[in-house]
């Protein structure tokens, strides 16, 4: 079954995650992502290697933008919400969003471009990430 898009996967911050001000450091939120886009992959394909596996295809990050609009701290409940569109042949968009208690604290783009998992070599994007996408956007 796909994975509703958009997809939200729950984090709790821990207290490695921030800095002595008590405030998350900034690239924690990049892992936010990560993990998000990771559990998503889950979701759609049982996990990321069985994707590789199955396509030979890997995605690797080619843009990345964030907008802070405020901060988290240690224990707070954060929703990571991703919105991927495929935007070209090649390419994976999704829209970020981070939220905490109902208040957006992040938003943002990442952009993945589809390569030969062994070549590392741009290639299109294959039909089962495809067709994932699209049975996602319309559920």
């Amino acid at each position: 079954m796909p994975a509703a898009v958009p997809f939200t996967h729950p984090l709790r911050v821990r207290y490695n995650e921030c800095d002595p001000q008590g405030v998350v450091f900034n690239a924690n939120y990049v892992v936010y992502v990560d993990v998000t886009i990771t559990e998503l992959w889950r979701a759609l394909f049982g996990s990321y290697q069985r994707f590789v596996e199955a396509t030979g295809v890997d995605v690797v990050v080619a843009d990345l933008q964030l907008r802070f609009r405020a901060s988290a701290r240690f224990d707070d409940e954060l929703e990571v919400t991703l919105t991927p569109a495929l935007t070209s042949a090649s390419s994976v968009t999704s829209q970020i969003a981070i939220d905490r208690s109902g208040t957006r604290i992040l938003e943002g783009t990442i952009r993945h471009v589809c390569v030969d998992a062994r070549a590392l070599t741009k290639v299109p994007a294959p039909a089962l990430m495809r067709d994932a996408l699209g049975a996602a956007a319309a559920a």
